[in-house]
């Protein structure tokens, strides 16, 4: 049979108390976060009064059932003209003349959307030798008769739950 040793030495006791004494100090400081930010979730709700909104995309017009509908929601002039940091995004698969898309949980501010119809799968937008698009493409408000819609054209004002309609072009 072997023999354990079961006494620590001084330094392993102090180890061990300092040990879980970090480890309760880490959980405390962990709940306390944790209640602390849920406190400030509920109250900042309540002060606030703010909520979320939905916004429905209709898009319609689609001439060719393949591909995808590449969609770009932005909340700011800088990123839409960049094409950067949209606020969301969806990719749908063209299976019909119109789709329906959904944004959930948007905050009240400006927007708009940028939608092409990606219809070879390349995950761009085809142009010709001119540079005028090859793909369906639109806009919000269906600004943008003539070239790329600037943002204070293709922008709204969300307040509310809302429906807009984009044409394809």
């Amino acid at each position: 049979m072997k023999h354990v040793n079961l006494t620590m030495t001084t330094t392993q006791i102090r180890r061990a108390n300092m040990t879980k004494r970090t480890l309760s100090a880490i959980w405390g400081a962990g709940l306390a976060c944790l209640l602390l930010s849920a406190g400030s979730v509920s109250a900042g709700t309540m002060s606030t009064g703010s909520q979320t909104h939905t916004l429905t995309v209709d898009i319609d017009n689609i001439q060719v059932q393949t591909g995808a509908l590449m969609v770009e929601l932005y909340a700011n002039a800088e990123d839409y003209a960049a094409g950067y940091n949209p606020s969301a995004s969806m990719i749908k698969p063209v299976t019909k003349t119109e789709h329906r898309l959904v944004f959930s949980d948007l905050a009240d501010g400006q927007y708009a959307v940028k939608v092409f119809h990606d219809e070879n799968g390349n995950h761009s937008l085809d142009t010709n030798m001119l540079g005028v698009p090859s793909e369906g493409y639109g806009f919000s408000n269906n600004a943008g008769s003539f070239g790329p819609a600037s943002f204070k054209d293709a922008s709204f004002s969300l307040q509310a739950d809302a429906q807009i309609t984009i044409h394809i072009r």
